[in-house]
């Protein structure tokens, strides 16, 4: 037996039906709401239907808590119950409450060097500067002969945040509440797709992040909060930021559901950081490789992952003593 006595209940009243087991006597397999505030990962190939199962987990959990989508295509609009077309109307608020976290954050999306981080340290005296960073890039005045190029490249990349418009403006932290409205029972779907750049898609991603931080730090939203991050190898990649992100907001009753086709993208510590896995099926030897290795899996089930159908998933779950191949209701 591959599964705990708590499966063996029809009916679970805190968790979510996954599916059953695909052999008989064909056990439906729950997932309780509290193990996905430890993070939850679905990985598998493009067609695969992994958003679909993100979509009913972003659906169901809402019972719980909130729900919130960093919906990278614009897929999610048709079952969200309140949509943020990011890039048109209104720029998003992204909390930043030091200039230091706004050096941070732009290390983290535009893969600054050091000497660029250094310079950018600099100019930022102030968060609403970020606002403003193009100008004080160009109208700085190099104090070392090492700055001329820096300053250089710096401005190419910073670039491609600011050319397509104002999109984000920096708040205080004690400003989202009034901005950021979630509410137990409602999916909210920040729409990603209208952005232009892949670095504009990534800052947004990780100001809502912040900002769900920021209002359960703070106790404004007291219930818990599920937040669906589609396309996490371009959002995460080999992120500290994530890295630390997950670590630290399972204290806070944040809950990740972490959407990749490419777990081979995705850092080895970010992986293990979420305790729910549902593994659809994958073609790449890479990502079959890092995935079988994330969930100790044995040769025998991890040579299922590339024949899997539509409807089947290779899971990992507390509530499961190993990794069991099921059918996804």
């Amino acid at each position: 037996m591959v599964y705990s006595t708590y499966n063996s209940s029809n009916e679970i009243e805190d968790g979510v039906l996954l599916g059953r087991t695909s052999t008989p006597p064909r056990i439906p397999i729950y997932v309780k709401q509290a193990d996905f505030l430890r993070h939850c990962l679905i990985v598998g190939t493009t067609g695969s239907g992994k958003t679909s199962l993100a979509m009913k987990l972003a659906n169901e959990l809402k019972r719980y808590g909130a729900s919130v989508v960093l919906d990278w295509y614009g897929e999610y609009s048709r079952v969200g119950d309140y949509i943020v077309d990011v890039g048109v109307g209104e720029p998003v608020a992204i909390p930043i409450e030091d200039p230091l976290d706004a050096v941070f954050l732009l290390e983290e999306v535009l893969d600054l060097s050091s000497p660029q981080a250094y310079l950018l340290a600099k100019l930022l005296k102030k968060p609403k500067d970020l606002e403003r960073v193009i100008d004080l890039i160009e109208t700085y005045e190099p104090e070392a002969r090492w700055e001329v190029e820096t300053k250089a490249s710096l401005m190419r990349k910073v670039s491609l945040l600011l050319k397509y418009g104002k999109v984000f403006k920096v708040v205080q932290p004690s400003e989202v509440d009034r901005l950021v409205e979630f509410s137990k029972g409602r999916l909210t779907v920040f729409n990603l797709s209208n952005l232009k750049t892949l670095e504009l898609r990534r800052l947004v991603a990780l100001g809502v992040l912040n900002a769900v931080k920021y209002l359960k730090e703070r106790g404004v939203f007291k219930d818990s909060v599920f937040v669906v991050v589609e396309e996490a190898h371009n959002v995460m990649a080999k992120s500290k930021f994530l890295q630390k992100y997950l670590a630290e907001v399972r204290k806070l009753g944040i809950g990740l559901i972490v959407v990749t086709q490419s777990p081979a993208g995705l850092d080895y510590e970010i992986m293990n950081n979420t305790n729910i896995k549902v593994v659809k099926a994958l073609k790449s030897a890479d990502d079959i490789s890092a995935i079988s290795k994330s969930m100790n899996l044995d040769a025998k089930v991890a040579s299922l992952i590339n024949k899997l159908g539509y409807n089947e998933a290779v899971v990992e779950a507390p509530s499961l003593i190993e990794p069991i191949l099921i059918e996804l209701t």
